[in-house]
This record gives structure tokens, C-alpha cells and sequence, in this order.
């Protein structure tokens, strides 16, 4: 005897299943591409911060000469805020990059 309750086969909720097919061996798999060795990555990230680093004092000091040049002593004074303000935040992550890419473990 069959209990009113339990659910037929291929049948939920009220609503007709359909049955899954599961892929088999001879389906397409999806194409995954081999690990990396991120060394190449951390060596890129280090050139490019020391690159924005060394290129930012490069234009900072040009407008300074600039400025001082042209007789504009006041714009040289509101400079500096700026150069206090990325700065140190520039040189830390150039500064951990540099030192993560040369301390890291080698394999």
C-alpha cells in the first residue's frame, strides 16, 4: 500500500520533474588554466609603486623649480601640504612591496 504522502517519482511540489542528465566522460570540460607563479606578479606590483614614487617627486620637484623660477613663492608654499600628503603613503607601499619581493620565502 502506498502512503498518500510521500511524493511520486519525477514529481515535486505538484509539478512535474524533469530528469538530469550528468555529464560524462566524454562531455567538454572547462578549460582551466595551470597555476602561476605570482613572483612575476609581486616583481611588477614593486616596479610600478617605486616608478609612481621616483615619476611623483620627479613632477613635484620640477613644479617647484617651476614655481620658484616664475617668482611664485606662495604656490610653492601650498605644495607642500601635497607632497606631505603622498608621500609617506606612496613610500610605505613601495617600501612593503620592495621588501615582501626580496624577504619572500624562495622555492
Amino acid at each position: 500500500m502506498k502512503d498518500e504522502h510521500e511524493p511520486e517519482a519525477g514529481v515535486l511540489d505538484g509539478e512535474a520533474v524533469e530528469e538530469m542528465s550528468v555529464a560524462g566522460d566524454d562531455a567538454e570540460q572547462p578549460y582551466a588554466t595551470p597555476p602561476r607563479d605570482p613572483s612575476k606578479d609581486r616583481a611588477i606590483i614593486a616596479w610600478i609603486l617605486l616608478a609612481i614614487l621616483a615619476g611623483g617627486l620627479f613632477l613635484h620637484y620640477a613644479a617647484v623649480i617651476a614655481f620658484e623660477w616664475n617668482g611664485k613663492h606662495e604656490a610653492v608654499k601650498s605644495l607642500e601640504p601635497i607632497l606631505n600628503a603622498w608621500l609617506p603613503v606612496v613610500s610605505g607601499l613601495a617600501g612593503a612591496a620592495v621588501t615582501y619581493y626580496f624577504t619572500r620565502e624562495r622555492r
